[in-house]
């Protein structure tokens, strides 16, 4: 397993010609099923879109729990969790990873329509080598290449990697997003889209769940990220413009 990741680390080397900069994009349509499941009594009174297929929530409020019940709680490599302030000010309510230990999530449902969310802020400024803090097999990674996020996807179907590198960013906190679908995958930071890489044709999971590493990854040969996580969240379909704005603005 660990030789599919390890195209990720071209990021660092390949220009992505159909990358592009952009500020607005058409907002997704949300089909009316979903609209009608958003009112169903499950979903009363959550009051908008940004539960529809959401299939985990992980804050870290002090735990590793998935706050909507569907997934394991997560399992630290060495035993012990260590939590921080998060980006609104409370106390042990983020997860701080000290380059000694990750986070696994198991069994994580895959689709081809899918999208990650999550906030994020480095600790180390300059990282010599490209080291994953979110990684799924067989679907989406963050990594931070020296002073910069990048985005990739990773289908074993087609054999290929999708990758969008992200400009150099400070050390505040931050909101990824990530989808992907048949058609391309998407990167956004702080709201904004960053780039877009096609999505090969056929490229479909070949898995019906995945393993997530949270705090380092395969392709970094298991090297450790410093940083802080909180509020990941998993969705098994691709998030609107719209949704994604609501989603750094909290």
């Amino acid at each position: 397993m660990k030789k599919h990741f390890l195209v990720l680390a071209t990021l660092t080397a390949l220009v992505f010609a159909s990358c592009r900069k952009e500020k607005i994009e058409a907002p997704q349509t949300v089909p009316s099923e979903e609209i009608a499941g958003a009112m169903s009594p499950a979903n009363k009174g959550k009051g908008n879109t940004l539960d529809l297929g959401l299939i985990g929530r992980f804050e870290f409020d002090g735990d590793l729990n998935d706050k909507t019940g569907q997934l394991a709680p997560g399992v630290s490599t060495v035993g012990r969790v260590l939590y921080a302030t998060d980006r609104k000010g409370n106390v042990n309510s983020s997860v701080r990873f000290n380059g000694a230990y990750g986070i696994n999530l198991s069994n994580v449902p895959l689709d081809t329509n899918m999208s990650v969310s999550v906030w994020v802020k480095k600790d180390v400024f300059v990282l010599a080598n490209g080291t994953p803090f979110v990684e799924a097999l067989f679907s989406f990674s963050f990594m931070q290449v020296v002073d910069a996020f990048n985005s990739g996807y990773y289908n074993e179907a087609a054999g290929t990697n999708q990758g969008v590198p992200g400009p150099s960013i400070d050390m505040n906190w931050h909101h990824l997003a990530a989808t992907r679908d048949a058609v391309s995958m998407k990167f956004y930071i702080d709201g904004v889209l960053i780039g877009i890489s096609p999505t090969p044709a056929g490229s479909v999971p070949t898995e019906v769940v995945s393993d997530w590493l949270l705090g380092y990854g395969y392709n970094s040969g298991y090297q450790y990220w410093y940083g802080k996580l909180d509020d990941l969240r998993i969705y098994k379909r691709v998030l609107s413009s719209t949704d994604i704005n609501k989603l750094s603005s909290f």
